[in-house]
């Protein structure tokens, strides 16, 4: 498959303040992308402060849109104002996310309903919009963030891996209705990575699970995901020892085996 040129494409990043989405933002950025960054309105400073450092550096287009992906109707607003701005959209970086650390039953509820609203409903919407109008016009691609997650169960984060296990399945299936209408859907999918997402309410400072597959850095996960991406690999796993244990391993293993050993490697 021919590599995919980024230059001059329009390049729409949810969570582009902090973390994984950053990094992308930079390595697109680098590419000579237009970008169109979306953040909670709580970090528009920071991707204001952010945006700057980009056009000062790689010398490209770079707006933002401050707004929260739980809110009724935000993910069709914002796609609206990305196009009204660009004109038209050729990528979309699914990226933002949330999560919530401790046993299903004991969490609020309506913040693990908030974790479905941005990390499964938002994704999905999304795709939906930009996806009609890249197979009209012939060409585009999606690229969803999502984890190792996906793969098997994700105890004391219970929602976030559930979400992650929709937007894999979700993302595959699409791919393949999409083939010969010019348009690809990939996904990033890293094991634990060193953003803001894990230094949240509850979180632990360290699980027994990094022992195994280390913290990564954002920047790594970006550069090596924006790489996958342009050869229009489907699924990305970062890290030779990660692509074993969750493509490979995990077919093997049975799922009570994996469950449990969810329970103690992420406590």
């Amino acid at each position: 498959m021919k590599t995919y040129d980024i230059a001059g494409k329009a390049v729409l990043i949810t969570g582009a303040s902090s973390g994984i989405g950053k990094a992308l933002s930079s390595c697109f950025a680098e590419e000579g992308a237009r970008l169109f960054l979306g953040c909670h309105p709580s970090e528009k400073a920071a991707l204001e402060s952010w945006m700057k450092e980009l056009r000062a550096h790689f010398g490209v287009l770079a707006r933002g849109f401050p707004i929260d992906l739980a809110a009724d109707g935000a993910p069709e607003r914002l796609y609206r104002a990305v196009v009204k701005n660009s004109g038209r959209l050729d990528v979309l970086v699914n990226n933002a996310g949330v999560m919530a650390y401790g046993n299903f039953h004991e969490l609020d509820l309506e913040r693990q309903r908030r974790i479905l609203r941005v990390n499964a409903e938002a994704y999905l919407e999304l795709m939906h919009l930009a996806l009609r109008d890249m197979t009209a016009a012939g060409a585009g691609r999606v690229l969803n963030v999502g984890s190792v997650s996906a793969f098997q169960p994700s105890a004391h984060h219970a929602v976030y891996g559930a979400t992650k296990a929709f937007v894999q399945g979700l993302s595959e299936a699409v791919n393949q209705e999409l083939r010969g209408t010019g348009v690809t859907v990939c996904t990033l999918c890293p094991s634990y990575t060193d953003t803001p997402l894990l230094k949240g309410e509850g979180f632990p400072k360290r699980l027994l699970w990094y022992s195994v597959s280390g913290l990564a850095d954002p920047e790594t996960i970006a550069r090596k995901g924006v790489r996958a991406f342009k050869r229009g690999k489907p699924v990305y796993i970062p890290g030779l020892r990660n692509w074993f244990i969750h493509a490979v391993l995990q077919r093997f293993v049975p799922r009570r085996l994996a469950g449990a050993l969810s329970r103690l490697v992420l406590k």
